[in-house]
């Protein structure tokens, strides 16, 4: 008799919640991990958990009239994709001739939705099917506003529905049972009102049904509805019901609030400097160069659109800080690196530039230094008809970046290698070539047949062979010269290749050492020396300060008195500002001035003297000071930081969200514990490609041990729009962790009887492999973190913010494009149909865009069951893409994200553009021959040239082994 009591447990359950839609309580919409197949019958066991809808009336007429004759029960579901939809009905004449897609189906035995998403705003949906499984969807964006079926074509739908009849369609004269239809709705068709909804969210909404008999009511259908409707209207959205969208996980799993109280300021004494926006009013995209318009108040900016893929644009704007109006002097062809003015500019009018290119038509590149003329009478433009090439030379990579005339009146260019890699054409020593060289020319005397002469003095007239314009060699990739306007020093910025950055005081006829040396230290000396020594650089910054190094000026303005005669310059991919004193013969003090968020580019002294920065990102700022605050406390312990409960017992506060990652980074075999904090309500900014983006006040917490035995706790902390590396060291006692210094350091353990040498990484090496390429943040992406329930877990616990609207517009405008719209069209399109402003706009929603199972990530490198491919490439984009990515730092061309193709790697069968360690044969990955792979010997050394070649001094044998294999199983080309 069990089943008969519950089938009335059942049945009380549905009577209470129908008494409950009846009282204003809202129904469910409860959330569904199953898949449905659209097939007509429910044998899905996620609708046995749905809510039964089945309070069908008709609240129009008098009580005791409303029921109708024939019983519907309804149930709704969602998940991240779909809205889904049962309906199962008594019918004792099944009817349905309307078979076209948004026909007068209503005139059949239909079952209809309505879905009104915002109380105040005007849009709602209506879908409707019939028995015969014809279907209808509109979006009103406001009621009646449509006039049936007008605007059907400007919102599209794809909705998916399956009838099962329980008798005959449309023979009059039998008597059925009755039929049930199953659904399911895009979120996406929503998209005009916002879409999906949030977690917790509530519309309104009523279900419908028109019922024909033959044998009554004269052809009149018997309408009823879920909505207590005051009038026979399907469409007064007044009366409808509530509709509550249950989320994942239904409650179940809470999250614990932590407030980041603790782990505030920086245990360094404050900045004395800041950056600040110089042009708020005035959107300035990727600026490359700055330079001032003599005679004026002028600065004339370059910008390299479509960040190094151009073309290039030049605009005037005002030295003004509340300027908001800019002109456009020049559109061109070619990237347009660097700008000066002859030194009789306002007499002549002559403009030069840096420029390689061009960008469309295939060809080779060229740098050449362009000439044009601005007039000399207002509006002061420049005339695209005056360009005259002045010298021009083959590159296409390290080209260089500036230009200007020295005190002597001559022009001095500086050129890089001409290519993307370790100087592979053997440049840098050879005088034969422009290339790798500063180039030093006359250009108010040209010799016949050109445009530009070679001064007399030029060092390197006598050697035979050499190109006569060469003033000094040497150059990898100078990026940005300055000459000091009282001393007429030349200094010159270099981007480094494997572990330096350097800066150059540059004089007549020396060599700086490229490609034998980087900076000052060997990097291929087997390599054939020029003609004459070598000189060191004056400044060096290793690449755990320094990653890509943005040469400067020397700074003469009166703002910073202390900073007078100093070389003030900065780093591309770090944001720091330094400055150095140079007394003609060494430096006297060398020490950063700020860190910033900026990617320095450019610096530019204005009108004043002072201070001018070209940020890619954002535009132009100014060096401040920065404003007095008062000093917070840091915490020198692990236990004040606020994360733990007890670091005794090794207990992290509840708030912290534990994790686990696909494809570790290797760290010398130490066991690792990961967690997340997050402040208060905070969220993660949710992407699919590359890191996921963290609040403020957010916190990356990583404790590694050997044996059992915890050594260090690391700490990545996001603070006013920048993250900061912070390591403790654990005591002796296992009680507590004490901060590193900002230095770092190195400790010996004993790990099974053998002596390990344990590296503390220093605050800037923190940020060399927590970089602006991967987004500062490493395990965080969707790669890493679709493991197991991980993804399914932290969505429940509400943490994500997902984009959900983009990609849909994004899909929407391809459609429209596949459709044979124009571009600018498409998008336009897009934006007029998706999350409108009249109406419920852009929902913040904390549920993926789809099924973990569906997202992208990572195999297990250790799981020898996975497929050997998909380990390896796991291993090296964990282990070694966190540099070697584009823009990432490393300087092989190679690109070893998991995601990158095969073909665009640039890594099998490749030559090394490096060391190649004295093999012979060398590839980077030889395909099918370990044994002449350069990748798998760096992987398996610990020396000069090991990668990854930081903080690790112990291999990692089992990737050794596992890569191996991987290349021997690769078919030679």
């Amino acid at each position: 008799m069990g089943w008969i009591r519950e089938t009335i447990l059942v049945a009380v359950i549905a009577a209470l919640a129908c008494c409950r839609a009846l009282a204003g309580e809202p129904v469910e919409c409860r959330w569904t991990e199953e898949k449905i197949t659209i097939d007509g019958v429910s044998v899905e066991g996620a609708w046995a958990r749905a809510q039964v809808i089945e309070n069908f009336q008709m609240g129009w007429k008098k009580e005791g009239e409303r029921k109708p004759l024939r019983g519907t029960k309804a149930r709704l579901l969602w998940d991240r994709e779909y809205l889904y939809f049962f309906a199962e009905m008594e019918d004792g004449d099944l009817f349905a001739d309307v078979t076209k897609h948004n026909g007068r189906i209503w005139d059949n035995d239909v079952f209809e939705l309505f879905f009104k998403p915002v109380e105040d705003k005007p849009g709602y949906f209506e879908f409707e099917v019939n028995a015969a499984n014809a279907t209808l969807d509109q979006f009103f964006v406001k009621r009646e506003s449509n006039g049936f079926g007008q605007l059907n074509e400007k919102y599209p739908f794809e909705l998916k529905t399956a009838v099962k009849l329980r008798g005959t369609l449309n023979k009059r004269d039998d008597r059925d049972e009755g039929w049930s239809v199953e659904g399911r709705i895009p979120w996406k068709n929503f998209a005009p009102a916002g879409g999906r909804p949030g977690v917790g969210e509530i519309w309104k909404y009523a279900a419908c049904r028109y019922d024909y008999d033959n044998n009554r009511n004269e052809g009149k259908p018997e309408l009823s509805s879920s909505a207590p409707l005051s009038e026979s209207k399907f469409h007064k959205f007044e009366d409808y019901a509530l509709l509550k969208f249950v989320g994942p996980g239904d409650g179940k799993i809470q999250r614990v609030v932590w407030q980041n109280e603790h782990l505030q300021g920086t245990p360094e004494p404050p900045a004395a400097y800041a950056v600040k926006q110089r042009f708020e009013k005035l959107k300035i995209f990727q600026p490359i160069h700055v330079a001032v318009e003599p005679g004026t108040r002028n600065l004339i900016v370059t910008q390299h659109l479509g960040n190094w893929a151009g073309p290039g644009k030049i605009i005037r704007i005002r030295n003004e800080p509340n300027v908001s109006d800019k002109e456009i002097l020049l559109d061109l062809d070619y990237l347009v690196y660097g700008l000066t003015f002859h030194p009789q500019f306002e007499k002549n009018g002559f403009v030069y530039l840096i420029a390689n290119g061009p960008l469309s038509g295939g060809g080779k590149k060229m740098n050449k230094v362009f000439r044009y003329t601005m007039s000399r009478e207002a509006p002061y433009r420049i005339d695209p008809t005056s360009q005259q090439v002045v010298i021009e030379w083959e590159s296409d990579g390290h080209n260089g970046g500036e230009l200007g005339f020295g005190a002597d009146g001559m022009l001095y260019i500086p050129a890089g290698d001409g290519t993307s890699d370790s100087d592979v054409n053997l440049r840098g020593q050879d005088l034969r070539y422009l290339t790798s060289a500063m180039i030093r020319i006359d250009v108010d005397h040209p010799e016949a047949g050109k445009n530009y002469s070679v001064p007399k003095d030029n060092p390197f007239l006598d050697v035979p062979g050499a190109r006569p314009e060469i003033w000094a060699y040497g150059f990898r990739n100078p990026w940005r010269m300055a000459f000091d306007r009282k001393t007429g020093q030349c200094f010159v910025g270099v981007n480094g290749q494997d572990l330096w950055e350097y800066v150059l005081l540059v004089q007549r006829g020396e060599n700086y050492g490229w490609s034998l040396y980087e900076g000052s230290h060997e990097f291929q000396p087997n390599r054939k020396q020029g003609p004459t020594p070598i000189t060191k650089p004056v400044l060096e910054h290793h690449h755990s300060e320094f990653r890509s190094l943005t040469g400067g000026i020397v700074y003469y303005g009166k703002k910073f008195p202390e900073l007078q005669g100093a070389y003030i310059y900065g780093d591309f991919s770090t944001g720091r500002i330094w400055a150095a004193k140079h007394d003609g013969k060494k430096i006297l003090w060398d020490k950063e001035l700020v860190d910033t968020t900026l990617q320095i580019l450019h610096f530019c002294e204005d009108q004043d003297g002072e201070l001018l920065i070209a940020d890619q990102g954002t535009g132009i700022y100014t060096l401040e000071r920065a404003p007095k605050a008062e000093r917070i406390p840091f915490p020198t312990r692990l236990s004040e930081t606020g994360l733990f409960v007890s670091t005794r017992d090794n207990k992290p506060h509840p708030g912290l969200v534990p994790y686990s990652v696909n494809a570790p980074l290797w760290s010398d075999g130490a066991g690792k514990e990961r967690f997340i904090a997050l402040p208060g309500s905070e969220r993660i900014d949710y992407t699919s490609s590359n890191g996921w983006n963290f609040p403020n006040g957010a916190v990356l917490v990583k404790t590694f041990s050997l044996g059992e035995r915890r050594i260090e706790t690391r700490l990545l902390a996001k603070q006013q729009n920048d993250w900061h590396g912070y390591t403790y060291v654990w005591d002796e006692g296992q009680q507590d962790a004490m901060l590193v210094e900002s230095g770092g350091m190195d400790r010996e353990y004993l790990v099974d009887g053998k002596k390990q040498t344990w590296h503390y990484p220093s605050r800037a090496e923190c940020l060399v492999c927590h970089s602006r390429a991967a987004n500062f943040v490493l395990g965080l992406s969707e790669l890493q973190m679709n493991q197991g329930d991980q993804l399914h877990r932290l969505e429940e616990l509400g943490i994500f913010k997902v984009d959900w609207i983009g990609p849909v517009k994004e899909a929407t405008k391809k459609d429209a494009l596949k459709k044979g719209m124009k571009e600018d069209k498409a998008g336009e399109y897009a934006d007029s149909v998706c999350a409108l402003a009249e109406q419920r706009g852009v929902v913040e929603s904390t549920l993926l865009n789809k099924r973990p199972e569906s997202l992208t990530k990572m195999a297990d490198p250790y799981d020898p069951s996975a497929d050997l491919n998909k380990r390896a490439r796991a291993y090296l984009h964990s282990n070694c893409a966190i540099c070697h990515v584009e823009a990432g730092g490393g300087n092989a061309k190679i690109d070893l994200s998991y995601s990158v193709p095969e073909s665009k790697m640039s890594l099998f069968d490749e030559r090394p553009q490096h060391h190649t360690f004295g093999i012979e044969g060398a590839k980077l990955v030889a395909s099918g021959e370990p044994e002449k792979s350069v990748l798998l010997r760096r992987v398996s050394m610990r020396e000069a040239g090991q990668m990854p070649p930081l903080a690790s001094s112990a291999v990692d044998e089992k990737a050794v082994e596992m890569l191996r294999e991987w290349i021997k199983s690769r078919k030679p080309k």
